[in-house]
């Protein structure tokens, strides 16, 4: 079998940028300006939407490697990626900078510029997205995981996650895959590439563990994955155990 996971190239973090910028300012606000809500999912070659109710009948928006592809009633089109621009004309909607600005995004830029994506890169991240998705879902419906949500892919950090515990018990965390940290000035932040992570809503009510950062976060990263011959046991491993120790107590 093939593995799931494969070395990145130094231009990663650039062409995750660029698709982080596209999910937030484009994929996600086309389906939010029809029916108020932002979630993204993984799909074939990427991420987009689930299917909503837009001006084109039942409709979905996604990013295939490094082409944006609106499949509606009236048919499917594609479009390569150039400009932000380009792309929220190309799916009906106006970049939404100004939504955005509101919350912890990457700044767009200048909405002309070209886009800096290599398909390599691009694909890279929509097999990241693909592992994660298939590990989040299998999690969720695990009987272990109190009060799980479904696994949702959101623009802001641009990261699929689930959330697993109970408020009361002060237990529930959330579960998730980021393809790297980026700051609000669009700069590498502390995990610049790929990883999983446990961040629990009570931080200071988790039980004591090396398992934990000292960011407060449990992470395991990208490259401790590739080199692994079973990335899938492993990653869902280290989930069940950040799970046992905040709801086995």
């Amino acid at each position: 079998m093939n593995h799931p996971l494969t070395p990145l190239s130094d231009t990663f973090p650039n062409t995750r940028l660029a698709l982080h910028r596209v999910a937030a300012y484009v994929v996600s606000p086309a389906r939010r300006q029809s029916m108020g809500r932002m979630g993204l999912r993984a799909t074939p070659g990427g991420f987009g939407t689930p299917a909503f109710s837009g001006p084109d009948g039942i409709t979905r928006v996604s990013v295939e490697g490094a082409d944006l592809t609106v499949h509606s009633d009236g048919g499917r089109r594609t479009h390569p990626l150039s400009t932000l621009a380009a792309a929220g004309e190309f799916a009906g909607v106006d970049p939404d900078v100004e939504w955005a600005s509101e919350l912890d995004i990457p700044a767009p830029g200048d909405l002309d510029s070209q886009l800096d994506i290599d398909t390599g890169d691009a694909q890279a991240l929509a097999r990241w997205f693909a592992f994660a998705w298939e590990i989040l879902e299998d999690l969720s419906m695990d009987p272990d995981s109190v009060d799980a949500s479904d696994p949702q892919l959101w623009p802001e950090h641009f990261d699929p996650a689930i959330e697993i515990g109970s408020t009361d018990g002060k237990s529930r965390a959330s579960y998730g895959f980021s393809p790297g940290d980026v700051s609000k000035d669009a700069t590498a932040g502390p995990e610049p590439l790929p990883y999983l992570y446990v961040g629990p809503w009570y931080p200071d009510d988790k039980p004591e563990s090396e398992y934990w950062s000292d960011s407060g976060l449990a992470v395991l990263r990208y490259g401790d994955l590739v080199s692994d011959p079973d990335p899938t046991a492993s990653a869902r491993a280290f989930l069940v155990k950040g799970r046992s120790l905040l709801t086995d107590r």
